[in-house]
């Protein structure tokens, strides 16, 4: 599903060892499920994001001063660098790496298994899906019996490259997600986070329709119902949803464009993801509505 061709279609800057891990793995791809379009797209549409369109090996570190405070300043990462540290930080990897994953952010070390000074950069993220941390370089190479703790370099050989990637998906039950374009839940298992969100959907936007070889096609037309989508477009309903949504269980532009609405008249973050904060707000006021 995923070929050499279409890598170099959708990236003609690729690193060469990323387009020979594809040109190998057809036979890995398939077997961990990335057999359909909706699979493979999102798949590669993640890759893509964390890579900058298969570009990066490494996580470049090298950031300005503002764009160390937008990624990693105070409320916006557990490192909560401030602006006179990010002065001194700006354009030093290695110093930036252990500031924000390794030592200097005991918090986050410990969460990613960076024990030794040094561990930030070392492990910072590294191929496909960009794998970061000691803990998951040494998960992740006891499973496919490779020393990338060891080499963290390791991870970019083209008959390893798809491997971390792939079982991190796998963890994720990415698949299913998949299947109902659920590309909120595969950012949110990916990134940990909504980081990204609009570069990950471009991606797809852009691979979707090369996989399928309909220039029209949307990912959500062609994805599983979901029940927990077909309880939230009931739910907007109920409150008023203009127009009103067909209760189809696919996450489609109308639903994301009530959700909107809804976010906006609820003073929250308008982004069309239904999270958390959204969902908590949408039963408050549907208890409000169904309690008069």
């Amino acid at each position: 599903m995923i070929t050499e061709a279409l890598i170099l279609q959708v990236s003609r800057g690729a690193r060469p060892g990323y387009v020979a891990a594809f040109r190998e793995g057809a036979e890995t791809l398939a077997r961990h499920g990335l057999a359909t379009p909706l699979r493979a797209a999102h798949f590669l549409a993640q890759v893509c994001h964390e890579t900058d369109g298969l570009t990066i090996e490494f996580e470049r570190m090298n950031y300005r001063a503002p764009r160390i405070l937008t990624i990693f300043g105070q409320g916006r990462h557990s490192a909560a660098v401030r602006p006179a540290e990010a002065e001194m930080l700006a354009g030093r990897e290695e110093a930036l790496s252990e500031r924000v994953y390794g030592l200097g952010n005991p918090r986050k070390a410990h969460e990613l298994g960076n024990t030794e000074p040094g561990d930030g950069y070392r492990y910072r993220g590294g191929g496909l899906l960009q794998t970061t941390g000691r803990g998951s370089y040494r998960r992740y190479g006891k499973k496919i019996k490779v020393d990338l703790e060891g080499d963290p370099r390791r991870i970019l050989a083209p008959q390893v490259a798809l491997l971390p990637a792939l079982l991190e998906w796998d963890e994720g039950q990415l698949n299913a997600a998949a299947d109902r374009d659920d590309i909120h839940e595969i950012t949110r298992m990916v990134n940990g986070g909504f980081n990204g969100l609009k570069s990950r959907r471009a991606w797809f936007t852009r691979i979707y329709p090369l996989l399928t070889g309909d220039p029209d096609a949307a990912g959500w037309q062609d994805a599983t119902p979901s029940d927990d989508v077909r309880e939230l477009q009931i739910a907007l309903n109920q409150l008023g949803a203009d127009p009103r949504l067909e209760e189809d269980g696919r996450y489609g532009p109308g639903t994301e464009a009530a959700v909107k609405a809804f976010q906006r008249s609820q003073n929250l973050k308008v982004d069309g993801v239904a999270g958390p904060a959204t969902r908590a707000v949408i039963a408050l006021r549907l208890a409000a509505v169904r309690g008069r």
